[in-house]
């Protein structure tokens, strides 16, 4: 199964009175809180962090923060690459964690 990212979906500008700008910064604030729900039950998963500042999209990660959430009931294991303080590792159905970027790393936040 893997993991499946979860984010907001574009601003609806249908009769809204919405500035360009407003409209971008919308389009940004949508990305910048997903949520990544983890099914281990095929097993174990290693994954890196995205890039934490600007990815092949063009998209800044800085300030992003992803919520990573366990799903699966089972006794396999997620882990994350690529974080400051080292790898982040969960088994338990529901056990999640935060990270988040400051434009260069990524940095367990909750």
């Amino acid at each position: 199964m893997g993991t499946t990212q979860t984010t907001l979906p574009p601003p609806n500008t249908v009769g809204t009175n919405l500035s360009k700008s407003d409209y971008f910064w919308a389009l940004l604030v949508q990305l910048q809180l997903p949520l990544v729900t983890i099914d281990t039950s095929a097993g174990d998963i290693t994954e890196a962090a995205p890039d934490p500042g600007v990815g092949s999209s063009g998209q800044t990660a800085q300030n992003m923060e992803i919520t990573y959430l366990k799903s699966s009931a089972d006794g396999n294991s997620f882990t994350l690459t690529g974080v400051q303080g080292g790898d982040i590792v969960i088994s338990a159905q529901y056990a999640f964690f935060k990270i988040k970027s400051d434009g260069t790393n990524w940095w367990k936040t909750g």
